[in-house]
Formats: C-alpha cells, structure tokens, sequence
C-alpha cells in the first residue's frame, strides 16, 4: 500500500515537472516565433522601405490626375412671415428651384447682366446628348440643392467652384429668384384676400382658423412691402476644398504599400524554408 501511494505521487511528480517543462518551452518557441517575427522584418526593411515609397508615388500620380473640387454653400430658409410655410402644397424651396432652373427666366437675367461669364448651361440639371436630354451626374453640377443637415428648416445651394466671381453672379441670380418669387406669392395672396373679402361682401362668413389664415396674409404683404421677401438667403461661405483630400489618400497608398510589403517578405521566406527543407529531405 506505501509502495502504491510512492508510486502514485512519483508518477504525479513527474507528470507535473513534465507539463511545467512543456509549458517553458512553448513560452521560448512563442519568445522565438516573436523574435524570428521582427528578424524576418528587419531583414526585408529596405524592401518594405521600398514598397512604401512606390505606394507614395502611385498616391501622388493620383492626386496629381484627380480634379480638385471646391465648394461653395448659400444658405436658404424660408422668411418667418410667409403664411402657410408648413403646408405641403406650398413649397417655397420647390417653387424657388423650379424658377431657378427655368431658361427664361436665366436668360431675362443675364441680359441686365452682360458681364458675367456664367451661362445656362453651367446651372442646368439636364444636358443635351446625341439629341437626348437627360440629366446630369451631380458631380457634374456645377449648381445643386439639398437640405441642411444641422437645420431640415434650411436648405443650401451648393456651387462647385472657386471663382469667386461666378460665386457672387450666381449669388445675385438666386437673389433675382427670390424677388420673382415674392412678387408671385404676393400676387396669390392678394388674391386670396379679394376672394375673401368678396365673401364677406356677399354675407358670407370665415370661422376663426380662416380669420387666422387671412391675417397671415395680410401680414406677409405687409412685410413683403417693407423690404422682405419669400426666402432668407445669405452671403455664400468662401470656396473651400473638399476633394480629394491629400493627407487621407497618401496615408492610405502608404499604409497598402506597407502592408504589401509586408505580405510580399513573409511569403519570401516561406517559400525559402520551404526550399531548404525540401533541399535538406
């Protein structure tokens, strides 16, 4: 029975120096497959190096072919007194682009504008192909819209360009919208108040929502005869560039180039061990 449990907690003993030992060597051959790891990198740096540098180059001849965009915004919103300003048949930004785009009306401008070099067809969403018109690609655009994403009440024009003066032509323009614009809304709103009025004349009657109705109107006028207009538009921001960005391109055409490089070496001396061992077998 002694001899039994000496035996036991010797084969225990040895069991348990065993795993300790396998255990010491996984760490060396971890510590070694570590160290072999940055010896191997070390060896191929100039190779890395070099990697790295056409990566640079490539990302340079890209951005040196790659159009610089620029922009510019105008920021619209709609003038506080306009009646109705929520109801979905009344769309001031609608309306606004709608004129915007028209070529009459671009062209009744320009002809008080002589000495602008802007023309219709930088502003139009359409172009004429083979006798087919159809639309532009918006980075086409030379002029386009969209809503404000810090304010869905606002909308911006966004004018792809860093000629000051075409900025400040196209400024003018949209201004010009705005008053045609006005004297359009202004011009349903007097109507309204005649329809109205020719109501009440005949005996009819309004309930207290229509009065409400009428008294906007009345107030939009009001204001729209003190200086105002339909929309708000201010002064376009400075032209700014937006594309493509230099620093973020190199850094990824530098980062790939590395990570090639990389690639390329550890399969380099994959494909040597493997030589070596099949020269040795």
């Amino acid at each position: 029975m002694i001899f039994c449990n000496y035996l036991k907690h010797t084969i225990n003993t040895q069991l348990l120096k065993m795993k300790q030992m396998h255990e010491i060597n996984q760490v060396k051959n971890d510590e070694i497959d570590f160290f072999e790891f940055f010896e191997i990198l070390w060896g191929g740096k100039w190779l890395i190096s070099a990697f790295v540098a056409i990566a640079g180059l490539l990302g340079g001849g890209f951005l040196l072919y790659k159009d610089t965009v620029y922009e510019s915004k105008l920021v619209l919103s709609i003038e506080s007194s306009v009646p109705n300003k929520n109801d979905k048949e009344l769309d001031p930004y609608v309306d606004f682009k709608n004129k915007f785009y028209s070529e009459k009306i671009f062209e009744n401008w320009k002809e008080s504008n002589s000495n602008t070099s802007l023309v219709y067809e930088d502003i139009s969403p359409t172009v004429v192909f083979d006798g087919f018109v159809i639309s532009k690609d918006k980075a086409d655009q030379l002029v386009g819209f969209k809503s404000d994403l810090k304010n869905v009440k606002k909308t911006l024009i966004i004018i792809k360009n860093y000629q000051l003066p075409l900025v400040l032509d196209i400024f003018k323009y949209s201004n010009q919208i705005n008053e045609i614009l006005t004297r359009d809304y202004v011009r349903k709103a007097k109507t309204d108040i005649q329809n109205i009025d020719l109501i009440l004349k005949n005996g009819g009657s309004i309930d207290g929502m229509a009065l409400n109705t009428v008294l906007a109107i009345k107030a939009f006028v009001k204001s729209v005869e003190q200086g105002a207009n339909v929309l708000v538009i201010e002064r376009p921001t400075i032209p700014k560039k937006i594309s493509p960005k230099s620093s973020l391109i190199l850094a990824i055409f530098l980062v790939l180039g590395g990570m090639v490089g990389v690639f390329f070496i550890f399969v380099r001396n994959a494909i040597t061990k493997r030589k070596e061992q099949l020269a040795k077998a």
